[in-house]
């Protein structure tokens, strides 16, 4: 049986965002054993590392590198650190909305006990499978949680679940997602690679499928 949700979040500089979802997690599921919130920060941002392990979270510090184009780094450390069996993709601008939520995420991977799974939520960002919400068995085979090569690593992981028909929807559990993102260095990745989709992304999600297909 699955028995946590580890809930990554990597944030700079936004607190307004950060105090908004931090009281929305408490509000929704409290001192539950079921879950944890872990933070990623870049190391010049006091401000927001004070605030965070004034509060006892675990908070992974490091240099910012490239920014928003480094999520897949930040979100690799984050899954070394965090204590869950299931890991969930989180952002700063993210508002639990569902009381009871970490219960039903965890309900509903037990029903998948190889691991091989990707749990959507309900959003209003509906034109995306949202939150990619893995087991950390997936990491364990992969040897990362986000490809490194890659940047959409919701994307990523929805694509590799979706060879195993396994991406599946939890409309019962509504987590928000207000969209504060950086377009602009997403933008950048079309002017690096005019290609991505059907070359690095493509490759990057054929190689996790035949890892997990060899590991099962």
């Amino acid at each position: 049986m699955f028995t946590k949700v580890s809930v990554l979040v990597p944030t700079r500089q936004r607190l307004h965002c950060l105090q908004r979802m931090i009281a929305s997690y408490w509000l929704t599921c409290g001192d539950s054993p079921c879950a944890e919130l872990v933070f990623r920060v870049d190391d010049d941002d006091h401000e927001t590392f004070k605030f965070l392990a004034g509060r006892g979270y675990r908070v992974v510090v490091g240099p910012r590198l490239q920014g928003y184009i480094s999520l897949p780094t930040f979100f690799n450390e984050l899954a070394a650190v965090a204590q869950g069996d299931v890991l969930l993709c989180g952002n700063d601008d993210m508002v639990f909305k569902t009381s009871g939520w970490p219960r039903m995420i965890l309900d509903a991977a037990d029903r998948y006990q190889d691991g091989i799974f990707d749990l959507g939520v309900s959003t209003h960002n509906a034109s995306h499978f949202p939150f990619a919400c893995v087991a950390r068995t997936v990491v364990e085979r992969l040897g990362f949680l986000w490809d490194p090569r890659i940047f959409w690593g919701d994307i990523f992981l929805r694509d590799v679940m979706a060879a195993f028909d396994r991406c599946v929807m939890l409309p019962q559990v509504e987590i928000v997602h207000d969209w504060v993102g950086d377009e602009t260095s997403q933008n950048d990745i079309y002017r690096r690679d005019p290609t991505y989709w059907t070359g690095t992304h493509a490759q990057a999600v054929q190689d996790a499928v035949s890892k997990l297909r060899i590991a099962a």
